[in-house]
Order: structure tokens, then sequence, then C-alpha cells
């Protein structure tokens, strides 16, 4: 049984908004907030508290959290610099919830700036090129699309490498550069089948079948999409066959 009521709170508060129930979440992460006697644990709680008012579309409100917590972690000068990265990209997440892209681009660059490892460099590339596209300034979610792919690659994160090259593949599409797009998806077909990563395989196909679609060639999407749904059954990809059905 845990007594410390901010480690009780805390703890139960992860557990619902696992669960979902982001209201319930959010009311234990405030006790946790009046409770914790280090100011790191505190800055933990504030964090999350504004992640789950986010998640129950409590947007406005998430941008408060966040930015009080950011306000805290800048009061140790640079003894809680990874809290700032991580309230700066949070915010960043926030406004691009809200659609307010031009405070979301702000804050994921400022994010960027002080990462300290390619995981949130990564990150912060991904969620850059996302907000972008969302903006329809599809140059720049190609520019930083590819250098979360570039990252992911040179940190050897094979798994989300792939996705980060699915990813700008579409930029690439949204952009107008059809053959790029296609290109980026046939080298990832063929380095996933030469390294025996049927699950890639399959869904590279799968990506191209969408692609080809949306460029009006049916016959070459339709070929690929069998390829891909008999690659998929011979390893049992339940989840790929009903994701692109």
């Amino acid at each position: 049984i845990i007594s410390d009521k901010y480690d009780s709170s805390f703890c139960k508060a992860k557990a619902e908004y696992y669960q979902n129930n982001f209201a319930a979440a959010i009311k234990d992460l405030e006790i946790s907030i009046k409770h914790a006697d280090l100011q790191a644990d505190q800055m933990y709680a504030i964090l999350y508290k504004g992640i789950a008012e986010r998640d129950n579309n409590q947007i406005k409100q998430s941008i408060k959290s966040l930015k009080h917590g950011l306000e805290v972690a800048k009061l140790g000068n640079t003894k809680y610099m990874a809290m700032e990265q991580k309230f700066l990209y949070q915010i960043g997440l926030s406004y691009s919830a809200l659609k307010d892209y031009f405070n979301a681009t702000d804050f994921l660059s400022k994010s960027l700036i002080i990462a300290a490892n390619d995981d949130e460099r990564a990150d912060a590339y991904n969620s850059l090129a996302i907000a972008h596209a969302a903006n329809k300034k599809y140059g720049k979610a190609v520019e930083f699309g590819l250098k979360s792919a570039n990252t992911l690659q040179r940190s050897g994160q094979r798994n989300r490498y792939a996705e980060a090259i699915y990813s700008l593949s579409g930029y690439h599409f949204l952009d107008g550069n059809n053959s790029k797009a296609i290109s980026l998806l046939d080298g990832l077909e063929s380095f996933a089948e030469k390294n025996g990563s049927k699950y890639y395989q399959a869904k590279s196909l799968f990506e191209k079948a969408l692609l080809y679609k949306n460029l009006k060639r049916q016959k070459d999407s339709d070929s690929s999409y069998q390829a891909a749904i008999r690659i998929s059954e011979q390893i049992g990809a339940v989840d790929l066959i009903s994701a692109y059905q």
C-alpha cells in the first residue's frame, strides 16, 4: 500500500489516464501537485495534468497548466532544462490541437533547440512536420519529416524510421512530388524484403496501394494491395489487413 499522498494520487492518476478516465486523472494529479515535496515531482504532476486536460478536450486549460509548469521549470535556471523541453514540446502539441499552427511551430521549435537526445529531436521534427502539413505548408512538412526520418535512422530505430518514411512519402504527395512519394515506398519495401521484415514489406505495399489509388492508378493499386494481403496472411498480420481494409 502506498501511504505517501503524492505517490498514491500520482499512481492512481496514471491508471485512470490509461483507462481514458481523464477527468478523474486530472483531479488526482491536482492532489499530487499539492502534496509534492520535491519540485521535480510537482513538475511531473503538472506536466501530466496538462496532457490529461488536452486529451479531455480542455485544450486552453491544458496550455495554461503547461505554461505554469514551464515557468516553474525556468525558476531552476538550467537545473530543470529537461523539464523545460518537455513543457515546450507539450505546449506545442496543445497549440496544434487548437489549430494555432503559428504558436505550435514556435513552441515545438523551442523544444527542439534544447532537446537532449535523438528521441526528443525526432519527436520534435515529426510534430513540426505534422503541424506544417495541417497548415498546408507541405514543403516545410517534407523538410521536417526528412529530418525526423534521418534522426531515427541514425539512432537505429528501424520501426519508427519506417513509420517516418510513410509519413514523409505522404508529405511529398501533398507537395506534388509523386515520383518521390513512390520511390520512398519502393525503397522501404525493397529494404524490408532484403532484411526479412515481411511485416514492413507488407505495410509498404499497403501504403503504395493507397498512394496509387490517390494517383488514380487503380491497376497498380490493386496489384500492390493483393501482394500486401498475400504477405500479411503468410505471417498472420491480421492487424495490418484490418487497418487497410
